[in-house]
Formats: structure tokens, C-alpha cells, sequence
């Protein structure tokens, strides 16, 4: 993916998120679809920090902690 967050297309991010409809997802699943590959950790970071900022607009909410593992988010 190799961008910032300046490039990132948050309408690109909004399709992706709407592909997963009623399902659970993480960060790297959506870093995934958007860079059509294999995503890095910094990618994934980067997904993660886009997830929690644009949650409202992205229409998403994290789910309740389950243990100490990635943040899970789901659909509103």
C-alpha cells in the first residue's frame, strides 16, 4: 500500500467496509482488501488509526475487548 495518511481514500476505506455488511473485522483484514495483498504491520497501524478516527462517518463500532488482541469492529 505504501501511503500516508494524507493519500489515504477514506471513500475507497468506506467501500471496503461496507463489503463485510453484518460481519466482525480487524484492521488488517480491511488493510488486506485495500492494498490487495498482504498488508504490513505499519499498513495495518495505519487502517487501525483511519478505523478509530472515521468510526461515525465509516458507519462501523469497536466491539467489547476480548483479551488483548486486535480490535474488532463491526457494522452499525
Amino acid at each position: 500500500m505504501s501511503t500516508t495518511i494524507a493519500q489515504l481514500d477514506l471513500d475507497k476505506l468506506r467501500h471496503i467496509v461496507q463489503k463485510f455488511d453484518a460481519s466482525s473485522f480487524t484492521a488488517a483484514g480491511i488493510a488486506s482488501e485495500y492494498s490487495q495483498g498482504a498488508a504490513s504491520d505499519e499498513e495495518i497501524a495505519l487502517i487501525e488509526e483511519q478505523l478509530q478516527r472515521h468510526a461515525p462517518v465509516l458507519g462501523i463500532h469497536a466491539l467489547p475487548a476480548q483479551g488483548s488482541g486486535a480490535t474488532v469492529w463491526r457494522t452499525v
